[in-house]
């Protein structure tokens, strides 16, 4: 439950925080005003990173303090903060930023005692401090700044930290590590929060003093994790974790020594550049980044506990495999769009683009999905067998908060808040009926049948849907990614709901949650529909854990 509470108030204060920080970024002159390396035309406000430090550390202070150790990575990621903002501002030398970042990783590696002493192909005993220390200092500022470096195009450098920092989150899971899983959730809570304006086409930027946050928060939980929540992992592992970052910066900062150019100097040799080069989108760079990614933190669940050098070899040939790809697209002249003349087009595809223009479809599937997310909300929370005083008062005060905003909101878009409200209250509702199904469970195949149906008309929502807001981003990679592969990862033992598979569960909310997304963004004028709906569901499991 901390860790779920954590990742609810990570996500909710860098939500909240961001609006109002983007509104003071023009006045405090914190914008990224666009260049030759930039791939955005306009000035945007990049102070993201500040709402994602005060999300993630709120929970961590609040339920891991006052503990050495925290409190050193605590006052290092101000310091990173400090620092990133005052470059975010003045365009520091780079001299200045290292002299902060140095300054946080010492606090973390002498007062907060975290550093690495065992090494890949070291199996003769732990590295003394004279070898230790220097190598922690290093790495720390080696990723720090690879993160940052690797933070080129919109949701870049959050989704690929966010993919390391779940696979660290489930490792330190499986040995009871609970500080090193609520730190890592509360970042992963604070970069969907963040995400949520930065996915492509982004409104705000994390900037300098964000990404280096993510990189050096990572390099901080990797090192916890592999020297000391579970020291028997390889220590090979972390360079899995980290991934693309560590290679990206190596290939950047290779070339740039090789054409006798300074380590520090600017240029567009990121992988992120060289795809946009090879003609891939925005969207398609990052999620083929994101992919990528992936499959290097998977590979760090299925060979936590092989071979040092079987674990580095697997790295290398990721990384080769990527450095080949680029080597030969450039040799043959390979690039991935061909247009094609609009009289080639299919008779399908024509037909495809009328039923786009077309209402009638898409109130159909508008008026179906409503209906099922009511079923599912206000009969679950009716019909569930009981309903704990503890999720009664949640439920109270989300009710609350639908209340306040309605008198605000009445007849506009769904807030932010309000969206926040309707997914919690899915959770809130998928949960019971798994722990306490009562009366459901005797329509266990109705349900099935409703959210097969459901999947279909999110497929059409998808697909006809004329709102570039439902038109699937990258971020929907992330969330479904997580969702639907990490809780169906073999030896890992999740608490069963129920008796029923958490992947299975997981998948019905995510479900539901693209629902919820499909009503909201193809309603018209009708957004109280769902603003009654969620607080009838809401109103009943208050009335239902009140007289518990």
């Amino acid at each position: 439950m901390i860790v779920f509470f954590g990742f609810i108030i990570a996500v909710f204060m860098t939500m909240v925080l961001i609006q109002p920080l983007m509104r003071l970024a023009v006045r405090w002159r914190i914008v990224d005003l666009p260049d030759a390396r930039k791939v955005h035309s306009a000035a945007i406000p990049r102070i993201g990173g500040v709402a994602m430090v005060i999300g993630a550390m709120l929970p961590v202070a609040v339920w891991l303090m006052p503990q050495t150790q925290i409190a050193a990575i605590l006052v290092g990621a101000i310091i990173i903060l400090l620092f990133g903002v005052w470059d975010d501002r003045s365009n520091l030398d780079y001299r200045v930023k290292f002299l902060g970042q140095i300054l946080a990783v010492l606090i973390v590696v002498i007062y907060g005692d975290i550093s690495i002493r065992y090494v890949p192909f070291w199996n003769v005993e732990i590295l003394p401090d004279y070898l230790a220390i220097p190598l922690t200092v290093f790495a720390l500022l080696g990723i720090t700044n690879a993160i940052n470096l690797a933070d080129g195009l919109d949701g870049l450098a959050g989704g690929t930290t966010l993919l390391s920092l779940g696979m660290i989150a489930i490792l330190a899971f499986m040995v009871d590590g609970t500080p090193v899983v609520l730190i890592a959730v509360s970042v992963m809570g604070s970069i969907l929060g963040f995400l949520r304006y930065n996915t492509y086409p982004a409104r705000v930027f994390m900037g300098d003093g964000g990404s280096q946050f993510l990189g050096f928060s990572a390099g901080v939980l990797v090192i916890l994790l592999t020297q000391q929540v579970n020291p028997m992992l390889s220590p090979a592992v972390a360079l899995m974790l980290l991934g693309l970052p560590v290679l990206d910066t190596v290939m950047v900062i290779g070339q740039r020594v090789y054409e006798r150019r300074s380590a520090f100097s600017p240029d567009k040799n990121h992988i992120h550049h060289k795809l946009l080069a090879l003609g891939f989108t925005h969207y398609e760079a990052v999620f083929l980044i994101y992919f990528i990614q992936s499959l290097f933190v998977l590979g760090a669940y299925f060979l936590r506990y092989q071979p040092d050098g079987l674990v580095v070899s697997v790295y290398l040939l990721l990384c080769a495999a990527v450095i080949v790809f680029f080597r030969l697209a450039n040799m043959l002249g390979w690039r991935v769009h061909v247009q094609k003349d609009v009289s080639d087009r299919l008779s399908i595809e024509r037909w495809l683009a009328w039923l786009r223009q077309d209402d009638r479809l898409l109130k159909a599937v508008f008026y179906f999905t409503v209906s099922v997310i009511a079923v599912f909300l206000v009969l679950g929370a009716l019909l569930v067998e009981r309903v704990s005083q503890d999720i009664a008062w949640l439920a109270g005060v989300l009710l609350l908060v639908m209340c306040l905003t309605y008198f605000k909101r009445h007849g506009k878009p769904f807030h932010t808040i309000e969206r926040a409200v309707a997914y919690i209250t899915l959770a809130i509702v998928v949960y019971l009926a798994q722990i306490a199904p009562g009366v459901l469970g005797d329509f266990a195949l109705l349900r099935n049948v409703l959210l097969g149906a459901l999947v279909v008309s999110i497929a059409i929502g998808f697909r006809f849907s004329r709102t570039d807001t439902f038109s699937g981003t990258t971020m929907d990679y992330l969330i479904i990614f997580i969702a639907l592969v990490v809780p169906n990862l073999p030896d890992l033992h999740l608490l069963k709901l129920g008796g029923a598979n958490v992947g299975v569960e997981v998948a019905k909310l995510i479900i539901l949650f693209y629902a919820i997304e499909l009503v909201l963004t193809n309603t018209g004028r009708r957004w109280n529909i769902m603003r009654w709906v969620i607080s009838a569901a809401l109103l009943a499991l208050l009335a239902r854990g009140a007289m518990a």
